[in-house]
């Protein structure tokens, strides 16, 4: 089974498992589930330092699966009412420690609003880091004000990440292209929208690229957006060029999505499945959007 956690935690620990050193700043109930979580962090080499433990109940969240695939979600975010911007100002020393920050899952923290979310990314990009947003899906509908303080926040973000339903929803547009045109207007020096069984579309000021998926059986896509981001960005923290980047992401979420056990891929593994794709994986460019170092994410 896949191991316990949310969009920050599948992140973490797949970049882990590519050998990616990572740390995590969130916070987990004192209850077996929030043990549990902290047990697969530290199962995987992710850095603890920055997790707290709130009282009361970790948030939980029950996927309800469709026989055609479909997915809703139904959510209890509990203790995740306390991530707060001062719990990430407690822990500023490992965004400082990092060249790469993400911030993911933001729709679950209710207290990170799109003015807290850019103070904080902007102060990330003050001090040099290289800025990653995957927002997910806002729960109420993407109402207007929300929409336009997304696209505020976007100004701070130097890659963004949605899949293609949040990227119609935040543009306004269908199309993945037209939606990634719209995007990096905002800000983002790139773009991947993920569009599922479609693959993926990226957009950055060296080009465009539509990449199709690899044929997948699925057994559980839960998580798949977040593998396809650990892989993605591990391609970049090695410097490869961003379509060999986009594959490694695309072939690790296919080999996510098929898994019963051991769901986090390797290196090889996923350089193995990717081999269709005929792509030359460890090219490297310089045309690269602020390529990391090889120091901590978080």
């Amino acid at each position: 089974m896949a191991a316990s956690s949310g969009q920050a935690g599948y992140l973490a620990m797949a970049l882990a498992q590519f050998g990616v050193p990572v740390s995590v700043v969130a916070n987990v109930g004192a209850d077996g589930f929030g043990s549990q979580i902290l047990e697969d962090l530290r199962r995987y080499g992710v850095g603890l330092d920055g997790i707290e433990t709130t009282e009361g109940q970790t948030g939980i969240t029950v996927g309800i699966v469709r026989r055609d695939g479909e997915r809703a979600f139904v959510s209890d975010f509990s203790s995740l009412r306390a991530f707060d911007e001062s719990l990430v100002l407690r822990h500023w020393d490992l965004v400082a420690a990092a060249d790469v920050v993400c911030l993911v899952g933001q729709f679950c923290l209710s207290q990170v609003t799109p003015e807290v979310a850019l103070r904080l990314l902007r102060r990330a990009r003050v001090e040099g880091k290289t800025t990653v947003l995957d927002t997910g899906w806002d729960p109420a509908g993407w109402p207007p004000t929300t929409v336009a303080g997304i696209r505020t926040q976007l100004g701070e973000g130097d890659i963004f990440l949605p899949n293609l339903d949040e990227a119609r929803a935040i543009t306004g547009t269908e199309q993945a292209d037209m939606a990634a045109a719209d995007l990096r207007q905002q800000g983002p020096t790139l773009v991947v929208i993920k569009c599922g069984a479609e693959g993926s579309y990226l957009s950055h000021a060296s080009g465009a690229h539509a990449l199709p998926a690899l044929p997948a059986r699925i057994y559980d896509a839960v998580g798949a957006g977040d593998m396809f981001d650990a892989g993605f960005l591990y391609g970049l923290w090695r410097g490869w060029t961003l379509q060999a980047s986009q594959v490694f992401g695309s072939a690790a979420a296919t080999l996510y999505i098929g898994r019963l056990t051991d769901r986090f891929p390797t290196v090889a593994d996923v350089v193995t499945a990717a081999k269709p794709y005929g792509i030359a994986l460890g090219e490297t460019s310089s045309v690269e959007s602020r390529r990391p170092a090889s120091r901590r994410q978080s």
